[in-house]
């Protein structure tokens, strides 16, 4: 009951708003461009609005505050201090927060470009950083806050191996282990939306483990905020699944992808997140190795000659003329597969539904390993 009401309240709240949001968004005209180079059978879904991430934030935090209010009350009983007191509560939401509010600059400046180029990639990446670290540094200095991992006893080297130490960090690894998780969860996240109820599908499975590892470690507070969105995506989804009548657009993918990274740098999980995170991590490298192999493989004839290392560093970092290799059909690692199932038959919402039930392996696997070191 104590996840699952503030997740309900997430989950209506976005349902209820979300027809009235598209239909002001389609008033305003404000769509989706998709990349020249993204798959033709998208062609048909460039009308549909974007920036539908915008509902699941703002219910997420309404939602995370009604349940705090409840919760401080004699109708509900206090499960933990009240909203306004739980500083670290309050910088995990606001980063994600932030993280969506660099995703909704993204998307309007692509509406306003009519474009899918929005802000520089460089760019992006550097606030996303810098707000990853700054959320480091404000857990550090809070008062009654200890950075700290949750690792399995064996990794330490302890007596009892099985069973999970609350392993306390330096603050300088901990401010940047932030700026690293908030910047390639937030992309990750971003190129992995790119199929109707995809991004959404994975991203409320991971919240719900989430919940639960938090709320076992006795992190209730973070634990609510994770349940929180988790509901809150599961009330875009209705709206998302296929045929998508919005899609979440960087706002949404953003906001997802920093509020789980938020979670994990808070409640101490990385080193259960990369498990968890396995179908991030394989898009994300997916993307890296496609564009790296087709660098690489260009044609190009130096008119002087160049050692294999120097002609492989000019390569990449220059823009060469010709076409190079492809090691999948097109990246990230969602569209190769949605090419090559779609010559065997299958629609794009069964190549989802599969990455949905990868997740969800990934996640009881994560959850029984978890699961085994919290009850030895």
């Amino acid at each position: 009951m104590d996840l699952f009401l503030p997740g309900a309240i997430a989950m209506v709240l976005t349902a209820v708003c979300m027809p009235p949001y598209i239909n002001w968004l389609k008033g305003l005209q404000i769509n989706q461009f998709l990349r020249e180079e993204g798959p033709k059978s998208h062609a048909h879904k460039a009308k549909t609005p974007t920036m539908g991430g915008l509902v699941f934030i703002l219910t997420t935090v309404a939602a995370v505050i009604i349940d705090s209010v409840l919760r401080s009350t004699a109708l509900l009983g206090p499960r933990h201090a009240p909203f306004p007191h739980e500083m670290v509560t309050i910088a995990v939401i606001g980063t994600g927060f932030l993280c969506g509010i660099i995703g909704a600059v993204d998307d309007g400046a692509k509406v306003k470009q009519k474009s899918n180029a929005g802000i520089k990639g460089q760019i992006r990446l550097a606030i996303e950083t810098l707000l990853g670290g700054l959320l480091g540094l404000v857990l550090v200095i809070l008062p009654d806050y200890y950075p700290n991992l949750v690792l399995p006893g064996f990794i330490l080297g302890l007596p009892d191996p099985m069973h999970l130490v609350f392993l306390q960090i330096h603050p300088v690894i901990f401010i940047l282990l932030g700026a690293f998780l908030a910047a390639a969860t937030t992309n990750a996240v971003n190129l992995h939306d790119g199929m109707d109820g995809l991004a959404a599908g994975t991203a409320a499975q991971v919240f719900a483990t989430l919940a639960v590892m938090l709320y076992a470690t006795g992190q209730p507070a973070l634990a609510a905020v994770a349940a929180t969105a988790g509901g809150a995506l599961l009330g875009f989804l209705l709206f998302n699944k296929n045929p998508a009548k919005i899609f979440m657009g960087d706002t949404g993918s953003l906001f997802i992808g920093g509020l789980i990274a938020c979670l994990v740098l808070a409640g101490g999980l990385t080193l259960w997140f990369v498990p968890l995170s396995a179908i991030y991590i394989a898009e994300s490298i997916s993307v890296m190795a496609q564009v790296t192999y087709f660098k690489l493989t260009k044609p190009y004839d130096p008119p002087t000659p160049m050692s294999a290392l120097a002609l492989a560093r000019y390569k990449l970092t220059h823009k060469l003329p010709g076409e190079g290799k492809r090691i999948f059909r097109m990246a990230p690692l969602h569209h190769h597969y949605e090419a090559v199932m779609a010559e065997k038959g299958w629609p794009e919402w069964q190549v989802v539904a599969a990455f949905w039930i990868v997740q969800f392996l990934l996640c009881v696997a994560t959850l029984g390993c978890f699961s085994l070191f919290l009850h030895c």
